[in-house]
C-alpha cells in the first residue's frame, strides 16, 4: 500500500515522538496507507496483536533497523503466517543467489524500516515488511540507496533480482518505480495472494517494464500501463527464460518467471 508517511517515522511510538530504545518494538506513528486503484486493499482482514510473533532474525539471519544513520538491533513483530513467508523468502534468496558465485555464498544480514506498525494498512495487520538492505558475504542490494535508479546496470539488475524473489513470495510488492514513497525501500505484504502477474496492477507492470529494459534491451516507458509493447516484451522475455504456462493466471508460472529472472540478475546476465 502506498505509504504517505516517511519510513523514518517508523521508529516513533504511536501518537508520540519518543524514539524506541534498542530491543523494543518497531512501531510507527498513525498515518495513511492508501492503495492505488490497481492495488486495492482487501476488505475483511483482521488486525494482529503486535506480539503475535517477535523476531530479531529471519531463519537465523539477523535483521536490523536502518533509519537513524546506523544499524540498530531491534525486535520486529508480525503475524506467525507472515513470518513463515519471510522464512520462505529468505531461503529462496539463498538458493537463487548462490548460483551467482562466491560473493553470494552466505547471507550476512537484512535491514528494514519496519514490519508491524500501528497504522492502517498491511503494516498495521502485521503482514508487511519494508526492505532496506539485503547483504551477503561479498555483495549487497540496498534499496535504501535508491538503487532502482542507479546508473550502473549491474546494480539495477541486482535490485531487480531482489525485487523478483520478493514478488515470487509476496503480493503486493511496491518498489522504486511504483511511486516516490517507495524509492528508498521495497514494500512487501501478503494481503492479496496468490502471487501472479496482473496486467491491471501498476506494481506488477512497472516491475515487468523495468526488468525487460534492464535484461532484454527494450526501451519501454516505465509508466505502469500494460500496453501492446509491454505485452510483447513480456512474451519475449518469458520465451527467453523458458517459462511455460501463463504467469497472469498461474502462480507456478509466475514463480518460475521471477526466479529465473532473479538468477540472471544476481549473475548480471542478460536474457
Amino acid at each position: 500500500m502506498s505509504e504517505a508517511r516517511s519510513r523514518r517515522d517508523f521508529l516513533m511510538l504511536a501518537g508520540g515522538a519518543t524514539a524506541v530504545a534498542a530491543g523494543a518494538a518497531v512501531l510507527g506513528v498513525a498515518g495513511r496507507a492508501d492503495a492505488s486503484p490497481s492495488e486495492d486493499f482487501p476488505a475483511g482482514l483482521t488486525a494482529v496483536g503486535e506480539t503475535e510473533k517477535a523476531f530479531t532474525s529471519i531463519d537465523g539471519v539477523p535483521i536490523y533497523y536502518d533509519r537513524n544513520g546506523s544499524l540498530q538491533r531491534l525486535t520486529f513483530y508480525c503475524t506467525n503466517g507472515f513470518y513463515s513467508r519471510l522464512v520462505t523468502w529468505k531461503r529462496r534468496l539463498v538458493t537463487i543467489s548462490a548460483g551467482a558465485g562466491s560473493a553470494y555464498s552466505s547471507l550476512s544480514y537484512f535491514a528494514s524500516a519496519g514490519t508491524y506498525v500501528s497504522k492502517p494498512g498491511a503494516h498495521g495487520l502485521g503482514r508487511a515488511i519494508d526492505i532496506d538492505q539485503v547483504v551477503w558475504s561479498g555483495a549487497a542490494s540496498r534499496p535504501i540507496d535508491r538503487e532502482y535508479a542507479s546508473g550502473t546496470l549491474s546494480v539495477r539488475r541486482r535490485y531487480l533480482a531482489l525485487d523478483a524473489v520478493t514478488r515470487g513470495t509476496f503480493r503486493y510488492v511496491l518498489d522504486g518505480w511504483y511511486d516516490a514513497g517507495h524509492q528508498d525501500h521495497i514494500h512487501a505484504d501478503d494481503t492479496a495472494l496468490p502471487t501472479i502477474c496482473s496486467t491491471g496492477s501498476r506494481s506488477d507492470t512497472v516491475f515487468v517494464q523495468a526488468t525487460c529494459n534492464a535484461f532484454t534491451g527494450t526501451a519501454l516507458t516505465v509508466d505502469g500501463v500494460w500496453g501492446s509493447r509491454t505485452g510483447d516484451a513480456f512474451k519475449a522475455a518469458s520465451a527467453r527464460l523458458g517459462v511455460t504456462g501463463d504467469p497472469h493466471t498461474s502462480s507456478a508460472a509466475w514463480l518460475a518467471w521471477t526466479e529465473r529472472a532473479a538468477a540472471r540478475g544476481f549473475a548480471n546476465l542478460a536474457f
